[in-house]
């Protein structure tokens, strides 16, 4: 998370369960790679994501969030439905951080760069401002478009100016299935991962708190020895 843009105050930020064979999470709690006595790399995400897998274990903790959480922050800050932002992710990249279009276009929310500058976005491929970006815009095509979700989302896909000539949802057959998409999406209801986003502007006392705090939340299994002993090797304990 960048320092221009922080969460509402009060928002919870909570550490998900993480689903069966998602390869995640928590390598950035780190300074690259762990390193052990021989000098040779060593990587600790599998050992946070499994002990992650085990249940939500922290409701408090200041570094991480998970992915639903920022879109129902970016929902209440900006006004517009949790179900439509989703579907719009799940349309756009199917949730990538760090997804690029043939047309340049970045992140979750698929922003192109001059989108970007106009936006204030400096980090496009970080999921909370990406997230946060892409909301502030459909925000301001659905003011634009009175309500009008169709036309918001033409405006978002192909432009504004191409909705106004044609006083709709442009002929495009691209346009036409993105939107009719996005649509569909929202009626079923979008299928968020469980995934984690770790705070880029966390420091790494802050990190090591959080850790801590998971450890101390978690029973006794094979996962927190799992997470202890990776802890104690990265010299976190």
């Amino acid at each position: 998370m960048a320092d221009n843009v922080k969460p509402l105050k009060g928002t919870s930020m909570k550490i998900s369960v993480v689903s069966s064979g998602e390869h995640l999470t928590f390598q950035e709690v780190i300074d690259g790679p762990a390193v052990n006595t021989k000098g040779t790399a060593k990587s600790t995400s599998k050992a946070f994501a499994k002990a992650l897998n085990q249940r939500t274990v922290a409701d408090t903790t200041k570094t991480a969030t998970s992915y639903k959480d920022i879109f129902i922050e970016a929902s209440q800050k900006y006004g517009v439905s949790y179900d439509l932002l989703t579907a719009m992710a799940e349309q756009e990249s199917e949730f990538n951080a760090d997804a690029v279009s043939s047309a340049g276009a970045m992140g979750i929310m698929q922003i192109m760069p001059e989108t970007a500058k106009e936006l204030g976005l400096t980090h496009p491929f970080d999921a909370y401002e990406n997230i946060m970006a892409g909301a502030k815009y459909i925000a301001q095509k659905l003011k634009q478009y009175k309500g009008n979700v169709d036309k918001a989302l033409a405006a978002y896909n192909a432009g504004s100016s191409v909705v106004d000539m044609y006083d709709g949802v442009p002929p495009y057959g691209e346009t036409v299935s993105y939107v009719k998409n996005i649509k569909a999406i929202m009626k079923r209801g979008a299928n968020v991962p469980y995934k984690n986003y770790i705070s880029s502007s966390a420091t790494k006392e802050e990190l090591e708190a959080d850790l801590k705090k998971l450890l101390s939340n978690m029973p006794e299994t094979e996962n927190y020895d799992v997470l202890r002993n990776t802890l104690a090797e990265m010299n976190y304990l």
